[in-house]
């Protein structure tokens, strides 16, 4: 999917109540996971992931 395609669907989530981020990795293409450097790519969500994380909406079981 070319990046503009891209691009214009994360612009479309600014309007959602959902946390939303978009990042470009250049010069990589579909097949990430094959490459050399994946680690860092894959390495981008967990850390925003855990940026993002808060356990106010946990249920109150912690589940």
């Amino acid at each position: 999917m070319p990046p503009s395609v891209n691009r214009s669907n994360a612009k479309h989530y600014k309007k959602s109540p959902a946390l939303t981020d978009y990042h470009e990795f250049e010069g990589r293409d579909h097949w990430t996971c094959g490459a050399p450097g994946w680690e860092a790519v894959a390495d981008y969500p967990l850390t925003w992931a855990r940026r993002h994380a808060s356990t106010r909406h946990l249920h109150p079981t912690g589940a």
